[in-house]
């Protein structure tokens, strides 16, 4: 996909009709990327499930955003849950079997953050999804017609190169 494509994604994303709840997924699944460490296979995983269901991508993209900027205060809280998964006693056999499976090393689950971050996360899912959905239902009633009608957005349609781009249909 080429940046313009991917210009045109956002733009459409922020302006176009979405439910509450695709804007609440995307806000939700965007919080589970943004406490992951983003050069692991986990992550990666997270962000093609993201870019293939129907979530909200540009507020998936500003939540992972924000969220990564947070998470060096948010790790304070994921590092000891997945440092207490890591060193139970009970989980050492799964670990090592993970550990000697090939590929499965490149998830990150041996990174403290990983494993903390996933189940706090989960914990979190449902909290975030609600909030984002409560997000959603604001910013389709208040701020869509905002961000149509801004300096930004009018300046990117207006926009000679872009213009010429979707009239060729490419």
């Amino acid at each position: 996909m080429n940046p313009l494509s991917l210009i045109r994604q956002f733009i459409k994303g922020l302006t176009a009709e979405t439910t509450p709840g695709q804007i609440g997924a995307g806000i939700a699944l965007g919080f589970l990327i943004g406490l992951m460490p983003k050069a692991t296979l986990t992550a990666q995983l997270l962000i093609v499930v993201m870019m293939a269901s129907k979530v909200n991508l540009p507020m998936a993209v500003f939540t992972v955003a924000i969220v990564s900027l947070l998470n060096p205060f948010i790790d304070k809280v994921t590092d000891p849950i997945g440092y207490a998964l890591l060193t139970a006693e009970g989980l050492r056999p799964l670990w090592t079997k993970l550990y000697n499976t090939p590929v499965f090393p490149w998830t990150g689950f041996n990174n403290t953050v990983v494993p903390g971050g996933l189940v706090f996360g989960a914990a979190m899912l449902a909290p975030v999804y609600l909030g984002g959905k409560k997000f959603g239902a604001y910013y389709n009633d208040k701020l869509r017609v905002r961000v149509m009608n801004s300096k930004l957005v009018k300046s990117l349609k207006a926009s000679w190169l872009l213009d010429w781009y979707f009239k060729e249909g490419v």
